[in-house]
C-alpha cells in the first residue's frame, strides 16, 4: 500500500515552502498527497451565511494551492480538503489517514501564532502519524539526517524512522547522544572524573544498543556516533549545521498534556535550523 503525505496549506510564502518540500518526497516515495487548508472559525460568526462564505473561501485556496502544485511539475495523485473549523483538532483527525504530515513554519512573519506557526508544535503533539514542520531555509540534499538518542522507545522510533529515510536517500545516518552531568551550584566538585567516565561509559552503550541492527537491515547505510557532553537541544541543533534534516522522538501522553511535547522534541521545533520531523511510539 503505498504513503500519504497531508501537507497544509495557507497560501503564504512558508507555507508553499513546505509544500514543494512535501511534493518532492511525495515524488521519491510515489506517495499520494492530500491537500488540507483549514479556515479557523475561532473568531467568525456562527451565522450560516458567514460560515458559508468562510467554507468557500477556504475552498478558492485549496483550489489555489493544487494548482501551484501542479505548476511546479507535481505529476502524483493529489486530492484537497477544505474545511472550517477549529484548526488542531481538524488537523489532528485527518492525521489520522495519512503516514506523513507537512507544515510550514511561519516564524518571524505576521502569520506568527496562527495555526502553521507556534500552533504546529501543538499540532506535533496530537498528531496520529509523524510530522515535519519545515523552515524557509536552504538545505544540502546529500547532506545526512541527524537523530536523537535517548534510549527510550520515542527514541528508538525515531532512529527506526530516519535510517530508513537515510537509506532511502543514500545519505549518512547522523545519531546523536548527548548528556550533561547533574550541575547544582557550588557542588560541581562532587562529579569526580570516575563519575565522568561511568556517564560517557553508559552513553556509548546507550547509543551502541539504539544502532544495534541497523548495518543488518541497511548494509549501505553510513551510521555516524556522536556523543556530545551538552544539553540535547543544543546539540541537535549544532549537529543540524551540515544536515539535511532532524529526526526527534517525543513520547505520547494522554489527556490535556497530550498538547505538550518533551522538552527535546519542543525545543528542536523552536529552533528549526532545518526540516525537522517528529515522531511518536
Amino acid at each position: 500500500m503505498s504513503e500519504k503525505f497531508l501537507i497544509g496549506v495557507d497560501g503564504s510564502a512558508q507555507s508553499r515552502t513546505a509544500l514543494a518540500w512535501g511534493l518532492s518526497r511525495a515524488t521519491d516515495r510515489k506517495a499520494s498527497v492530500e491537500l488540507l487548508h483549514v479556515a479557523d472559525d475561532s473568531f467568525l460568526s456562527e451565522s450560516a451565511v458567514f460560515l458559508s462564505e468562510a467554507q468557500d473561501a477556504s475552498q478558492q485556496m485549496l483550489d489555489l494551492e493544487a494548482a501551484y502544485a501542479r505548476s511546479i511539475g507535481f505529476e502524483g495523485e493529489i486530492t484537497g480538503t477544505a474545511v472550517v473549523g477549529h484548526p488542531i483538532l481538524e488537523v489532528e483527525e485527518a492525521s489520522k489517514r495519512a503516514d506523513l504530515l507537512v507544515l510550514g513554519a511561519h516564524e518571524g512573519s505576521k502569520f506568527a501564532g496562527s495555526f502553521f506557526g507556534t500552533r504546529a508544535v501543538k499540532v506535533a503533539a496530537t498528531a496520529h502519524c509523524p510530522v515535519a514542520v519545515i523552515p524557509s531555509t536552504e538545505v544540502d540534499s546529500s547532506a545526512g539526517i541527524v537523530v536523537g538518542v535517548d534510549g527510550s522507545e520515542a527514541s528508538q522510533k525515531a532512529i527506526d524512522y530516519a535510517a530508513e529515510i537515510a537509506s532511502f536517500r543514500g545519505v549518512p545516518l547522523i545519531a546523536v547522544y548527548a548528556w550533561m552531568p547533574p550541575l547544582t551550584p557550588g557542588l560541581e566538585y562532587l562529579w569526580s572524573e570516575d563519575l565522568v567516565k561511568s556517564q560517557q561509559a553508559a552513553a556509548e552503550e546507550a547509543i551502541a544498543i539504539g544502532t544495534a541492527g541497523l548495518a543488518s537491515r541497511y548494509p549501505d547505510l553510513t551510521i555516524e556516533r556522536h556523543i556530545v557532553q551538552a544539553p540535547p537541544v543544543a546539540a541537535l541543533v549544532q549537529a543540524a549545521e551540515n544536515a539535511q534534516m532532524i529526526v526527534v522522538g517525543s513520547r505520547g501522553r494522554g489527556g490535556l498534556s497530550r498538547l505538550l511535547l518533551g522538552s527535546v522534541s519542543h525545543g528542536v521545533l523552536q529552533a528549526l535550523p532545518v526540516p525537522t520531523i517528529v515522531v511518536k511510539p
